[in-house]
Formats: C-alpha cells, structure tokens, sequence
C-alpha cells in the first residue's frame, strides 16, 4: 500500500467552542468534510501550530476520547507534531484551547495546519475527490 500525499485543506483558524466540550473558549475544529476532504480513511502526518501565546495548552479529542494535549507555550510559540493520526470520514477533531476570545475580531485565535495522505488503492478512496 502505498500513500498518496493529499495535502493540507488549509489553514484552520480557532473559533468560539460550538460543540459544548469548550464553553466560553476557543476551539479548533477538524470535520473532514466540511474541510472538503472526502476520503474515507485517511491518515493526518504532520500538524502545525502558530499564534500560540504565552500560557496556551489544549486537550486534544477525537471523537469522544482524549488524544493527548499540547505542551504549554510561550509568547509568540508555535509548535509542530509528526506521528499518524487515523482518521475516517465520520470522524471529528478537536483543540479545546484554554483561551477566550479577545473580543471581535478575535486576533489571539489558534491556527492549525493539517497535512493528510491516504491509500489511493484502498476501494472506499478510489472515489476520492476534493469538492
């Protein structure tokens, strides 16, 4: 099996917690679909993080269980991670920030960049598009 590098969807900015897991703070939010990945299995290989500011950590869930939690940063950080994450197209993702917004417009947001590969021979991907 070989991988197929799909790329990134872009970059995912923070925003206030919708999902009651985060109440009053931000939150990053990874639903492949609405990022227009429409792979059934894929795999996340690398994430990146900027904008951090002194103080921020986050829970990291997926689906309903914790995945782990990012390290505590300082002014101005940005951090990386490399490693598989498995992810199906049912699947969510979150970073549940210990941060409020700073009001609007919110200019202390999280942002997050995801890198995704797939298996191209895998039948549910074959149908694979980016729309």
């Amino acid at each position: 099996m070989a991988y197929k590098d799909f790329g990134t969807p872009g970059r995912i900015t923070a925003v206030l917690d919708t999902s009651g897991q985060n109440t009053g703070n931000l939150t990053t939010t990874i639903i492949p679909r609405q990022l227009g990945v429409y792979l059934a299995e894929f795999i996340i290989y690398h994430m990146v993080a900027e904008n951090l500011s002194f103080g921020l950590q986050a829970k990291v869930v997926q689906n309903a269980g914790t995945w782990g939690y990012t390290p505590l940063f300082g002014t101005g950080a940005g951090t990386e991670w490399w490693g598989k994450l498995y992810m199906k197209q049912s699947d969510e993702l979150r970073f549940l920030w210990n941060l409020a917004p700073n009001g609007p417009p919110v200019t202390n947001a999280p942002i997050l960049t995801v890198y995704v590969e797939y298996d191209p021979d895998l039948p549910e991907n074959t149908a694979a598009r980016l729309t």
